[in-house]
């Protein structure tokens, strides 16, 4: 048996070290900063709180069998999961989320936090003794900088991004390889990897080795000498490389692009500069950082900076290699800066929050940098002793200080404002009020949505997490044509990437099954169940509800629905389903009795027999982050129009006879102005014409057997030959039979729905669905491994026989 050399077993120690330093250190700062599980301040900020805990808490479904990793109606209709699953969850580290129940998911991820930092500690460790030779100690001090950066520290809420912290240094070292050695099997599998684990962040990475392994190869021409022969070598081989990479992943990132591929519009670009001078020197220094969009995360550790910059100016080190290192620094630090340069770094979109996505870059490059000067250091006849322990060690205390400080600060911004206690209760109350209405009702088809939400103003993605169907959806892995449907009718406001159900709206919540909505204030139009699972709002049923599908006209298949206001779009809407004109919204005349800067009032009168509804047309320039404070008689809501927040608002219900109401808009809270171009128009509801659509629409009902996700099977027999409307998305990804046969699934409503053709008699109707580019992606990634397999076994019988 043969057993480790010391070596190994000195590596093992120290990487060990590293690992178990890295995990002390976010250990104590939550203990300092009462950070769950040592306190009650929530680890949860931001869109972990609002997006990515909800997405933990449906892969726990999926590894438990409960969900469905392709396809998933509990979001927007309904949507590919593909995309979700391959941006937010792909990372090995989220397997461990079934170890946890499903209520203390905030437990788990706290633990996979420190997992990660503790990898990226051992990963940066291992590349800068791998790279510059650095002795343990210094090794240490930078891998530890790096680790408890800014970036990192305040990105922790951002757990899917994290991955690619523990696989770039990798992926730099196998730059290194590639230039010096010709050898391109470790950056072929890193960046495989980095892709498969997340596609964003691996975007980000793959640009940046672009222009990484240029400085590399400046740096071994320097010494080497340049030819062009050697140049086009190097090129090939890097970008063959990357390109074997990506086919490596491509059963997972062939399926994610054609998930993608559909997202939502690409934004324009905002101011040139991102930031100010003084918010710019800010984000180098340590404790300065502010939770906001001006400072960016630079600062990586005094001492790692200072060798850093120390590098360009060190007169042993190569002028071109100097060169490039601050030519390169110049780029990535105007990446922050510049909205250009931004927006291409984020894949040709202008990221909505979390500023300066790009600034792990340069703190990567900083260690890149430090590791340089030191080894430079290390070489120098007279400067030997600086790498020593005896020198490094007392440096590294205080680093571990300054960056314990730093972080407490970033923390102390942070986690504060919501309590794991509050997540804890709403968690144990949205599932018990949910689950009591699935007990209740054991319908294969409804959907249910609610106003009450774990945080206030955003959207979340309860329905996912808790394991049933709505209309609320935000996420950047989304169907977009049932998120633009829905937003056209009335949820939100056109253009926006997602949609909430701020308040139920009962035309367009019965054609789409919602059948159970949960809410702070009745409904028109609804009926209360008793006895409401919570305190804090009620349970109410539509009696209108359709099911999964209804008899329509041909006028629906491939339609454009048209308008100049959601009402107008569900009165068309409605038309073509029927197949003639009907009028199911009026509109309402109100007169303005107020008009100034600050408010703005009317008078409005709805009709006998009608639900009373307005919606605010926005101001083409206020975009999403300038709402008003919306007051209907005596209720107020105070961020009308502020992002997702601009939603068809009920004025009243229906009564024997004509009720007078006041409407008005004034300045939102923490604002000085209100954009003058907001204008609410008024509508009503005529609801005897309403129950005469919904009476005719029942007779022609879709009842489906099984609906789960990907799977749907129902009988539907049809009085004569029709189209049969179903509220599902129109997706590729669908195969349909009727009666054995296959059949073809057709766009209705822009795509936002979906059409069969179904001939009179008894229709036994199955769907399924696949996900698009899955198969191929598959033969790909596996061919693809066959031939470096045969390539490398071929290479390898060669050397032999020499």
């Amino acid at each position: 048996m043969t057993r480790p050399n010391n070596n190994t077993l000195k590596n093992v120690e120290f990487y060990a070290a590293c690992f178990a330093f890295s995990v002390a250190l976010f250990v104590v700062l939550a203990a300092v900063g009462h950070v769950y599980p040592f306190g009650d301040n929530s680890f949860l900020t931001d869109d972990l709180k609002y997006q990515y805990i909800d997405f933990f808490a449906w892969f726990h479904r999926v590894l438990l069998g409960e969900a469905n990793l392709r396809y998933s109606f509990s979001q927007g209709l309904g949507m590919n999961t593909w995309g979700l699953y391959s941006y937010y969850l792909a990372s090995p580290f989220n397997l461990l989320c079934v170890l946890f129940p499903a209520d203390k998911l905030t437990l788990f991820v706290f633990a996979i936090a420190a997992l990660k930092l503790g990898c990226i500690h051992i990963s940066s460790a291992w590349y800068v003794q791998k790279r510059f030779g650095l002795s343990k100690p210094a090794a240490f001090l930078l891998s530890a900088s790096f680790t408890f950066c800014s970036w990192i520290v305040s990105n922790l809420r951002n757990p899917l991004w994290i991955d690619c912290l523990i696989l770039l240094p990798v992926c730099a070292y196998g730059c290194y390889e590639l230039i010096h050695e010709q050898r391109m099997a470790r950056l072929v599998i890193a960046t495989a990897l980095n892709v498969t684990f997340c596609w964003y962040t691996a975007y980000i990475s793959i640009l940046f080795l672009c222009i990484f392994v240029l400085v590399e190869f400046v740096d071994y021409v320097a010494e080497q000498g340049f030819s062009w022969k050697l140049m086009l070598d190097r090129a090939l081989r890097f970008t063959g490389a990357i390109v074997l990479g990506l086919l490596l992943s491509a059963w997972t990132f062939l399926p994610t692009i054609l998930a993608m591929s559909k997202g939502g519009p690409v934004l324009a670009l905002g101011p040139l500069l991102k930031t100010s001078l003084k918010s710019l020197i800010r984000g180098f220094l340590p404790g300065m950082w502010v939770n906001n969009d001006s400072t960016p995360q630079f600062y990586c550790g005094v001492i790692m900076m200072l060798l850093a910059v120390s590098l360009l100016f060190n007169r042993a080190v190569s002028i071109k290699t100097r060169i490039a290192t601050l030519v390169v620094t110049i780029i990535l630090v105007a990446s922050s800066v510049l909205s250009p340069l931004e927006y291409i770094w984020c894949g040709m979109r202008v990221p909505n929050g979390f500023y300066s996505r790009t600034a792990f870059l340069l703190n990567f490059f900083a260690l890149w940098a430090a590791g340089y000067a030191l080894q430079a250091l290390k070489d120098h006849p007279k400067l030997r002793r600086v790498s020593r322990p005896a020198v490094i060690l007392p440096l590294l205390a205080l680093t571990a200080i300054e960056l314990f400080a730093n972080a407490h600060s970033m923390w102390n911004q942070l986690y504060v404002g919501y309590s794991e206690n509050n997540n804890s209760v709403y968690v144990a109350t949205a599932t018990s009020t949910v689950k009591a209405i699935q007990d209740d009702d054991p319908t294969p088809f409804y959907r249910i949505d609610r106003t009450t939400t774990r945080a206030d103003s955003a959207a979340l993605n309860e329905g996912l997490a808790l394991g049933y169907d709505q209309l609320s959806s935000y996420s950047s892995a989304n169907n977009p044509q049932a998120i633009a449907l829905l937003n056209s009718l009335g949820y939100s406001s056109v253009g926006e990437f997602s949609t909430r159900y701020a308040e139920p709206i009962l035309a367009v919540d019965a054609l789409l099954g919602v059948k159970y909505t949960i809410v702070e204030q009745a409904p028109a139009g609804y009926v209360a169940i008793p006895e409401p699972g919570d305190t804090a709002s009620a349970e109410y049923v539509n009696p209108y509800a359709l099911n999964l599908g209804i008899a329509a006209s041909k006028d629906i298949q491939n339609c454009t629905l048209e308008g100049e206001n959601p009402f107008e779009i569900q009165n068309d809407l409605y038309c073509k389903i029927l197949g003639h004109n009907v009028e199911l919204y009026t509109e309402i005349n109100a007169t303005k009795t107020a008009d100034s800067q600050d408010a703005k009032q009317w008078s409005v009168t709805v009709p006998a027999g009608s639900i009373g509804y307005l919606y605010i047309n926005k101001d083409a320039n206020a975009g999403s982050y300038w709402p008003v404070a919306l007051t209907i008689d005596q209720r107020t809501i105070n961020n009308e129009a502020w992002r997702f927040d601009n939603n068809i608002r009920q004025i009243a219900d229906a009564s024997d006879g004509p009720s007078s109401h006041t409407v008005s808009l004034e300045v939102a809270e923490g604002y000085s102005d209100m954009p003058q171009s907001n204008e609410p128009v008024f509508y009503a509801l005529n609801l005897e014409v309403f129950e005469q659509i919904i009476d005719e629409l029942k007779t022609g009902e879709f009842v489906p057997a099984v609906f789960e996700d990907g799977n749907v099977e129902g009988e539907y027999t049809a009085e004569n030959d029709c189209n049969l409307l179903l509220s599902v998305p129109y997706d590729d990804g669908w195969s349909v039979t009727i009666n054995g046969a296959a059949a073809e699934l057709t766009p209705a409503a822009d795509k936002g729905m979906s059409c069969l053709s179904v001939q009179k008699g008894t229709n036994k109707i199955v769907m399924t669905y696949k996900t698009p580019g899955a198969l191929a992606g598959l033969t790909v990634s596996l061919a693809t491994a066959a031939a470096l397999i045969a390539a490398g076994l071929y290479t390898r019988h060669k050397k032999s026989r020499r």
